[in-house]
């Protein structure tokens, strides 16, 4: 047993901190908050960087995003980075745009999944079932020709299925219409029996 006696000159964890009287200098609520910083990382540590290999994983951390999608003053729509906007900056240079803003949405919705390593691939040798569809190398199925966009479509909605963030940009650009009829399709494929 312990006989490590309680200092009471020592604050408690659980006690609170003094509240500053409002209206003071010191007061954060009567200042306006500090300007953000241009960079989070020094310029010459970034140089320093910029001379090394990229990891393996640049490929992926360049599309991942978040991205959003704004109007393009040059007309159209912009796909850009979360902390890139026109309004930020007239040297801004958009990832891409499009004339419509659903296709732009598309765009937001695809890219991250662009560089992320392909979980899906097709064997080039065909068995008696057609060429492998391979998941982690390992058969996931068979199709019947070579069809490399098949395996490349695959691939982008299984991108799709892991991020939640970009599945939305897809509702969104499909619009009112589409999704009161995917509604009506989803409830009535409830009732089917599984399989």
């Amino acid at each position: 047993m312990s006989t490590k006696k309680h200092d009471s000159t020592r604050p408690s964890r659980r006690s609170p901190r003094p509240r500053r009287s409002r209206g003071t200098p010191s007061d954060p609520s009567s200042q306006p908050p500090p300007a953000l910083p241009a960079h989070v990382f020094a310029p010459e540590f970034l140089a320093f960087l910029a001379e090394r290999d990229e990891p393996d994983t640049a490929g992926e951390a360049d599309t991942a995003g978040p991205w959003h999608v704004e109007a393009d003053p040059q007309g159209g729509w912009a796909v850009l980075r979360q902390g890139e906007s026109f309004e930020k900056s007239t040297l801004t240079v958009p990832t891409a745009t499009f004339e419509r803003r659903e296709a732009a949405l598309l765009a937001a919705a695809v890219l991250p999944g662009t560089g992320r390593r392909l979980r899906y691939r097709l064997g080039s040798e065909p068995d008696e079932r057609g060429h492998p569809i391979l998941l982690g190398g390992r058969v996931a199925g068979h199709s019947e020709y070579f069809f490399e966009d098949f395996i490349a479509a695959l691939n982008t909605l299984d991108a799709l299925m892991a991020s939640p963030r970009d599945f939305a940009f897809l509702l969104d650009a499909m619009g009112g219409l589409a999704l009161e009829h995917v509604d009506r399709i989803a409830v009535a494929r409830l009732a089917e029996p599984a399989g």
